[in-house]
């Protein structure tokens, strides 16, 4: 068997992994959420928006609930902003009140992603519709938001804009990690070239954990 071949059915065998071990996530996830009654919080979102992907969205509430961070910055808005604006409400609940910032470059899923928030969850979320703007990093081109707020994360979700063959990476992230504080956490959804380059980038030290099932990549600043 040629090594081309070998490589190939060890390709579909990792698709296949993770295309199982996704759907027992997904179930998982949804139960968990159904419990609080959280699976509701979707109903509204029209016909052609993106299904809620059930185990990023358990994922990111357990991560909310758990660092209990005071500023979260997202880039790319979604089901994942109402599940995060759901935890910081119970966090808020709790004594520990947050704020999402969900940076938006398409204005029609702005307004879905707004239209899908319940009005319990729109204190605590800033939706910011602002284009994605083309831009370089050593001579390599890649995208920047144009608004993004002068605020310091506790966390960040990676997962926009839009990637183009030519622009495959987005390095907002770059542009604010002097102001990370200590127990900073940045989730990166899918995006490996984007997580290559800003890993060749970083001017900090971080432990990273390659979720392969998810497709998450999650960073945690050290020191």
């Amino acid at each position: 068997m040629s090594l081309s071949a070998t490589a190939w059915l060890r390709i579909k065998a990792l698709a296949a992994y993770r295309k199982a071990g996704l759907a027992v996530l997904d179930r998982r996830g949804r139960r968990a959420l159904a419990a609080h009654g959280y699976t509701r919080l979707f109903d509204g979102r029209p016909g052609d928006a993106k299904p809620p992907v059930w185990s990023d969205l358990a994922f990111l509430y357990r991560t909310v609930r758990a660092r209990r961070p005071r500023v979260i910055v997202e880039f790319g808005s979604g089901c994942s902003t109402v599940i995060q604006a759901q935890a910081l409400a119970d966090n808020a609940a709790d004594g520990a009140p947050g704020m999402i910032y969900s940076l938006e470059a398409d204005a029609h899923w702005g307004e879905v992603t707004r239209g899908t928030l319940s009005p319990h969850l729109r204190a605590h979320c800033e939706l910011i519709v602002t284009p994605a703007v083309e831009s370089e990093l050593d001579g390599l081109p890649v995208w920047r938001y144009r608004d993004v707020p002068d605020v310091t994360p506790d966390l960040v979700y990676l997962d926009g804009p839009a990637l183009t063959p030519e622009r495959w990476a987005a390095v907002d992230v770059l542009d604010m990690e002097p102001r990370f504080p200590p127990g900073f956490r940045l989730v990166v959804d899918g995006r490996y070239r984007n997580c290559d380059l800003l890993e060749r980038h970083f001017a900090r030290d971080y432990h990273r954990r390659r979720r392969v099932v998810l497709k998450h990549t999650v960073y945690d600043l050290l020191g």
